[in-house]
């Protein structure tokens, strides 16, 4: 079968060049990175990204035979020096190799960690072993797989990928600014059926019909319109909208949210009014959250640090008057994007005092070639909370926007 997929191969083996040079730093010769797909996204990117494996099961539904795994699971087994194997919970017939980047594909997580354990004894595969997955893959297939290695020392690395995937190629980039489009006319038209007071599945279903026409997809359509929204992200987190409309002068939100293109991530957000007639109160909330988003903006540049970043959000939000920077929504300013969330993170509310870890990386540089988000949540009690997210690459001169949807329609 001809190939369908999106990078040439030549791109997927730079990628497995640059992991194999960050296993040699860490001391390990080999590694298995795990996925959960099917019906998921958060941990669907990290196979994907490599391989171009995505399973085509509902969910966490049994495996073919005795359903000790579920089906949306896979492997890829990454030895220094070899190209990787993919190790899949489903029939080998039902995998379609034109999306693949990897030639030698098993079916052997059919019945368990059992046959996986087999193959990495036959190739030799001993001492320290990085896996990447301890956060989500269950925990009866992990003591499985230790059980039948006992000549392995399985090493929990989840946060091994994050700086890898923070680097984007030209091809990616590429990527990202024809998804950006995508999301730039998806935002618009939500945001702009919501302030005409449309229902807000009406309005998702503007959203979605742009999306999936130009080839994408979405994890949700979210908003909230009305009081509602001054406490919770979603008016129905099930699905990220309910058939409720706003009223005339209530506020509401829209976000586009996942993987919007390839499976590249994607969540800008955006906050308006009902009818287009803010209150002062209302006009203030929105436009104080834009400056301080454009603030933030203005933080992020190559060789600044995301601390950096977040003191300068915790000064002006301090300088308009709002204690709630994350509107206990989500206590940060923004992140990295790639298959999912990324490294580093931008922390809000107590930024200089944030103790750091591996996952958030508040004082490790900005880079140009950084696809980034900045993001404000700001409420004001009685009035509602404002909520942006924009997003960029970051480069030498500057940010390169990538999604162009008014941050104030009035």
């Amino acid at each position: 079968m001809s190939s369908a997929m999106r990078f040439p191969k030549e791109e997927y083996q730079q990628r497995w060049r640059r992991l194999d040079e960050k296993l040699a730093a860490s001391s390990y010769e080999a590694a298995v990175i795990w996925q959960r797909s099917g019906g998921s996204y958060d941990r669907a990117g990290n196979v994907y990204y490599y391989t171009g494996y995505a399973s085509q099961a509902s969910g966490q539904e049994g495996s073919a035979l005795d359903g000790s795994i579920g089906a949306s699971f896979a492997a890829m087994l990454f030895r220094r020096g070899c190209e990787p194997e993919l190790h899949v919970a489903e029939k080998l017939s039902t995998v379609d190799r034109r999306y693949l980047a990897v030639d030698e594909i098993h079916d052997d997580l059919f019945a368990g960690t059992q046959a996986l354990a087999a193959r990495l004894e036959a190739l030799g595969v001993e001492g320290r072993v990085a896996y990447v997955g301890d956060d989500f893959v269950p925990g009866a297939m992990l003591r499985e797989l230790a059980e039948a290695t006992p000549a392995i020392e399985w090493c929990a690395e989840d946060e091994l990928l994050f700086r890898l995937l923070g680097h984007k190629s030209e091809r990616e980039l590429a990527l990202y600014r024809e998804a950006g489009e995508i999301a730039t006319r998806a935002l618009t038209a939500f945001v702009q059926a919501l302030i005409r007071g449309e229902r807000q599945c009406d309005a998702a279903a503007e959203a979605a019909s742009i999306l999936i026409r130009a080839g994408g997809g979405f994890h949700r359509l979210g908003c909230n319109t009305g009081p509602p929204m001054e406490h919770s992200m979603w008016d129905k987190p099930l699905y990220g909208y309910s058939t409720r409309a706003a009223e005339p002068g209530e506020m509401l939100r829209a976000w586009i949210y996942g993987p919007l293109l390839e499976g590249y991530w994607m969540d800008p957000g955006r906050t308006a009014v009902c009818g287009n007639r803010p209150d002062a109160a209302q006009r203030a909330l929105i436009e104080n959250s834009v400056e301080i988003t454009r603030g933030i903006m203005a933080a992020v540049r190559p060789g600044s640090t995301p601390r950096e970043a977040g003191i300068v959000g915790d000064e002006l939000a301090a300088k308009y008057g709002y204690e709630d920077s994350g509107a206990g929504i989500w206590d940060l300013y923004g992140h990295g994007l790639g298959m999912f969330w990324a490294g580093p993170q931008i922390p809000a509310g107590d930024a200089r005092h944030f103790r750091d870890n591996a996952f958030w990386n508040v004082d490790e540089p900005f880079h140009a070639d950084q696809v980034f988000t900045v993001e404000t949540f700001f409420r004001e009690p009685g009035v509602g909370t404002a909520t942006f997210e924009e997003v960029f690459i970051i480069q030498d001169h500057g940010l390169e926007q990538l999604v162009q949807t008014p941050l104030i329609f009035w």
